[in-house]
């Protein structure tokens, strides 16, 4: 029975120190003690300051896919045309080239860089006037229009870049 009595004791004793949880105690001058309002704690990560306060971290921002702008119709037919000069259809290449060297929808490097192309197509088919001449229009559009190292060793158009380029930057 004793340990009955031990078991009633301390069930007796949690329930009054629980109960006590609910009810403020009376001041000591017999007024009523108001309970402080119960802040609802932020959701996330917090951050203390130098009061004590707690404040809600920002979440870092997301970061937005980047969408590259579709290419211009002139884009593509560059895209083209460039893609055909490397499968080796040097003939249809410069059909494609042509209209493209003077389209102005098209950014100067863009320009210049059908000019190479073209003037690459016009030297492998043995059209080594119109090559020189479109290396020539290219030096007009950019002054500082350079080959590649390897390009410029080329037996064909190598020769030609050069003359264009003396006839141009005199």
């Amino acid at each position: 029975m004793k340990y009955n009595i031990k078991i009633v004791t301390l069930s007796l004793a949690g329930a009054v120190l629980l109960s006590g949880c609910e009810t403020p105690p009376p001041a000591a001058d017999g007024a009523a003690v108001q309970k402080a309002p119960v802040v609802a704690a932020p959701a996330g990560p917090v951050e203390s300051t130098d009061q004590g306060a707690v404040k809600p971290i920002a979440p870092p921002p997301v970061a937005q896919p980047v969408v590259p702008p579709e290419p211009s119709p002139s884009e593509k037919a560059l895209t083209v045309a460039l893609a055909t000069y490397e499968r080796g259809e040097y003939a249809l290449a410069m059909r494609q080239l042509t209209p493209l060297t003077t389209d102005s929808a098209l950014a100067p490097a863009e320009r210049v860089l059908a000019m190479k192309t073209l003037a690459f197509s016009q030297c492998l088919s043995r059209a080594l006037t119109a090559c020189r001449r479109t290396f020539e229009h290219a030096f007009r559009l950019d002054q500082k229009f350079e080959l590649a190292p390897a390009e410029r060793g080329h037996p064909v158009w190598g020769p030609q870049y050069d003359r264009a380029r003396k006839n141009v930057l005199r």
